[in-house]
């Protein structure tokens, strides 16, 4: 059975501008809805475009680290609008995509926007990212483009790990803190902040890089690769600042910003790293 999904009310506000047309969200989120990624962070200057190519970018490193190729089986989970479904079947030929999410209507969007290229084959699936209905060892690579702080890390590392082939990989992007970060947002309670749950929903931002380590350990499999590329998405945060200005809630304004901001903080201070992962399968 599939769970319900828990939705921050952001989700549904942004999903809400969409529908009533808003130019500026559309060019910013009408694809992605995660973080950018800049090659020249001091240049940014973070217009609705140039943040909707930064998140374009950021998906496109994440897919290069995981050496997506024509011909391979992908499972995209948390799949959002399906951006990185659309992104791949442009790029690259005979691929096997599946995304998948626990939200309805963010697959109904993907659904209605994305569509194959060539003779590539797309398939969007609700389903948690613990309990996804697909064959064992029946695809090459997983993804998780900046969602997997919304799961049960353990049973989602496992689950992709059954799903994978040998030789196929794991890849996702995620908030890693250091080791002491990790005690220390840990017992703070961090994603409990009001603020924080409103605008991100419920979240998990204490799993080190060590203990990821254990994870891919006790399910077959290794981790390869650490990119830290938070220097490269630091712009995000004034756009998603300026873009929140204008909402017509004041309430939802200061939940959103201050949110924002406690990320902010703890990214520029070292304590959360914006890493790319790479786990492959014995």
């Amino acid at each position: 059975m599939t769970a319900q999904p828990n939705n921050p009310p952001y989700i549904d506000g942004l999903l809400q501008r969409l529908a009533n047309g808003d130019s500026r969200t559309a060019a910013a989120f009408s694809r992605h809805v995660h973080w950018g990624y800049w090659e020249e962070p001091p240049r940014a200057v973070c217009t609705p475009e140039e943040y909707g190519e930064a998140a374009e970018h950021l998906c496109r490193v994440l897919c290069n680290t995981a050496g997506i190729d024509d011909g391979m089986r992908i499972v995209d989970v948390g799949c959002g609008f399906g951006g990185t479904i659309a992104s791949l079947s442009e790029r690259f030929g005979q691929l096997q995509l599946v995304g998948v999410n626990i939200d309805p209507r963010q697959l109904e969007r993907a659904a209605e926007l994305v569509r194959p290229c060539g003779i590539n084959s797309i398939e969007f699936v609700q389903a948690d990212a613990a309990r996804i209905p697909l064959d064992d060892s029946s695809c090459d690579v997983v993804l998780a483009v900046e969602s997997v702080f919304h799961f049960d890390r353990a049973a989602f590392v496992a689950e992709a790990s059954r799903l994978l082939a040998p030789g196929g990989n794991l890849t996702l992007s995620d908030f890693v803190p250091s080791e002491r970060a990790a005690e220390y947002l840990d017992a703070i309670d961090f994603s409990a902040d009001e603020a924080v749950q409103w605008s991100y929903g419920e979240i998990d931002l204490t799993c080190s890089l060590d203990r990821y380590r254990e994870l891919a350990k006790a399910n077959g499999l290794r981790l390869t690769k650490a990119m830290d590329v938070t220097e490269n998405t630091l712009p995000t945060y004034k756009f998603l600042a300026a873009s929140a200005s204008d909402w017509p809630k004041s309430r939802e304004v200061e939940l959103f910003t201050r949110a924002t901001s406690l990320l902010e903080k703890a990214s520029r201070k070292g304590m959360l790293g914006y890493q790319v992962l790479r786990f492959e399968k014995h």
